[in-house]
C-alpha cells in the first residue's frame, strides 16, 4: 500500500506550480496577502507559482522553506508538494545537464583499472610539463656565435659580430647591452685595435643563468710603404 501511495505521489495530476496556484485562489488569497502572511518575497511566489524554479534562490533549502511557508499558510500539510517540487526539480537539472550526467556515468562505468590508467597517463603529463618548465628554468641559454670564428685575422678595423640566443635573453658584447630580434638573432658592428682583440659575448636569462663565449680576433692594418725607390 505504501509503495502504491509513493507512485501515485511521483505522478500528480498536474505540476506543483499549478496546483498551488489553484490552492492559493481557491482560499480567495492575493499575492500580496500570502507575501505578507508568509514573510517571502512577492517576485519568488510568482516564480513558484509559474513553475520558474530557476528564479527562487539557488540553495535547494530555501526553495523547500518557500513551498513549505506557502502551503502551512494556506493550512495545509506541504509533504506532498514538497515531494512533488523535488521530483520536478531534479528531473528539470537531468534534462538541463544531460551531457554532464551521460559522462558521469560513463566515466562510473569503466573498468577500475582504465580509471586508473587514465588518472596516472594524466598525473604523468602534469609532472613531465612542470619538469620540463624547471629544466628550461635551470638551463643556461643557447649561445651561436655564425661569425667571427676563434682565431680570425683581418686587414679590416671594424667586424661583423653575427650570432643567434634565446628571444627574452639579455645579450652583451664586452659589457655592453645589444639588441637581439624577436627570434633572438643579433648583429653588432666592433671597432678593433691594431692587434689581438679579445671579444666577450654573454647571453643571461630573466632568471639568471648565462652563457658565454670569447672569441680573439687579429686585426692586422694594411702598411702602405710611402718611400721611394732611388
Amino acid at each position: 500500500m505504501n509503495a502504491f501511495f509513493c507512485k501515485k505521489l511521483n505522478t500528480p495530476p498536474k505540476r506543483v506550480c499549478l496546483r498551488l496556484k489553484e490552492l492559493r485562489e481557491e482560499k480567495k488569497i492575493t499575492l500580496i496577502e500570502l507575501a505578507n502572511k508568509t514573510k517571502i518575497d512577492k517576485k519568488y511566489l510568482e516564480a513558484l507559482e509559474k513553475c520558474q524554479f530557476e528564479k527562487l534562490p539557488k540553495a535547494l533549502v530555501y526553495q523547500k522553506n518557500i513551498v513549505r511557508r506557502y502551503v502551512e499558510t494556506l493550512g495545509l500539510k506541504p509533504d506532498s508538494f514538497l515531494e512533488q517540487y523535488l521530483i520536478e526539480e531534479t528531473h528539470k537539472q537531468k534534462i538541463k545537464h544531460p551531457h554532464t550526467a551521460l559522462k558521469n556515468n560513463y566515466w562510473n562505468h569503466l573498468p577500475t583499472f582504465l580509471r586508473y590508467g587514465f588518472l596516472a597517463i594524466i598525473i604523468l603529463a602534469i609532472v613531465f610539463y612542470l619538469g620540463w618548465q624547471v629544466k628550461n628554468i635551470i638551463k643556461p641559454p643557447k649561445l651561436i656565435i655564425y661569425s667571427p670564428i676563434e682565431g680570425y685575422i683581418t686587414e679590416n678595423d671594424q667586424l661583423l659580430l653575427v650570432g643567434e640566443t634565446e628571444r627574452e635573453a639579455k645579450v652583451t658584447v664586452n659589457g655592453k647591452d645589444i639588441k637581439n630580434n624577436e627570434n633572438g638573432q643579433f648583429k653588432e658592428t666592433i671597432n678593433l685595435s691594431a692587434g689581438i682583440n679579445t671579444i666577450t659575448i654573454t647571453t643571461q636569462k630573466k632568471h639568471g643563468k648565462t652563457t658565454t663565449q670569447v672569441r680573439h680576433i687579429v686585426y692586422r692594418p694594411i702598411v702602405i710603404n710611402t718611400q721611394n725607390n732611388n
